[in-house]
């Protein structure tokens, strides 16, 4: 999935207008900070709007519903995962994730969860958020090591880090991120590759700097994001574009089916002076299908 679409759970015109998007993946972000007495409200919205698309006749294409909640050490993660997981959400993108205990804690609310709804066990994937802050950032190893069986992308989250920085800025000339910020987005870029993961690039938040925001979609695709976060609707067009394989990748990835097609019980084929294997042929598998 290439473009996802963050939406305030707390804003009901953004949401009704998030379907028309032409995001592969709405994500409704209960993570904001709210005052608690509209916590309530919030969570009912986000609630009916995951059950009200769960069937999606629409006129747009489909599209994967997730939420974002946390941090883990705020008091509203458990209430928000119970309101929301009875609209069967696709996923959950945990905020500030901090280590792979966190992510454990959240896959077993998941199953209690699931087990009391209804829903089949390890339906609900999961996506953390990291490098929120310093202490997060230089521990991002584990997550290129072992993780639960529900993650099945990572991201990072550049706007907490710059603020726990007290940084002022968080790109510079040109619009590359800032050295700090460019460390942790390599270590995640590197440990979602390590695991074989979808791994989406943090959103460009200037709305005014069109240009910019092309440039940062480009450059995420080809530094070999699989995706990007958006934080508005306008963004969509453009990631969709940066993130489109390219005719000659669809016809490499056809060739790289072609030959396991041909030799069906192989771990590794020999293709272009390179050994190929089973992750790689997910990968093209997956891009042959999108052509």
């Amino acid at each position: 999935m290439r473009s996802w679409l963050y939406v305030p759970a707390d804003k009901e015109k953004a949401l009704k207008e998030a379907g028309r998007s032409g995001a592969d993946a709405i994500v409704l972000d209960m993570a904001r900070a709210a005052k608690e007495e509209a916590k309530l409200r919030t969570r009912l919205v986000a609630r009916d709007w995951l059950m009200s698309h769960r069937q999606q006749v629409t006129h747009s294409r489909p599209f994967a519903r997730w939420v974002r909640i946390g941090p883990m050490s705020s008091p509203y993660w458990r209430g928000d995962l119970e309101a929301v997981l009875e609209g069967q959400p696709d996923g959950i993108m945990l905020a500030e994730c901090t280590d792979t205990e966190e992510v454990k804690n959240l896959a077993a609310a998941l199953y209690e969860l699931e087990s009391n709804i209804g829903i089949r066990a390890n339906t609900t994937h999961i996506i953390p958020e990291l490098g929120s802050n310093p202490v997060a950032a230089l521990h991002l190893r584990p997550f290129a090591e072992e993780l639960h069986q529900r993650v099945t992308g990572l991201t990072w989250d550049s706007a907490a880090l710059a603020r726990s920085l007290g940084a002022r800025r968080m790109r510079g000339p040109g619009g590359l991120w800032t050295d700090p910020l460019a460390m942790v987005r390599a270590q995640v870029l590197l440990a979602a590759h390590a695991q074989g993961l979808q791994v989406l690039e943090a959103p460009f938040r200037d709305r005014r700097d069109e240009e910019g925001a092309i440039r940062s979609f480009n450059a995420a695709r080809a530094d070999g994001f699989t995706g990007m976060l958006a934080i508005h609707p306008s963004q969509i067009e453009g990631i969709n574009a940066a993130f489109a394989p390219t005719s000659e990748e669809v016809a490499e990835a056809r060739e790289v089916v072609g030959l396991f097609a041909l030799n069906p019980h192989a771990e590794k084929v020999v293709f272009r002076g390179r050994h190929v294997g089973q992750r790689e042929l997910a990968q093209a598998q997956a891009l042959a299908g999108v052509a």
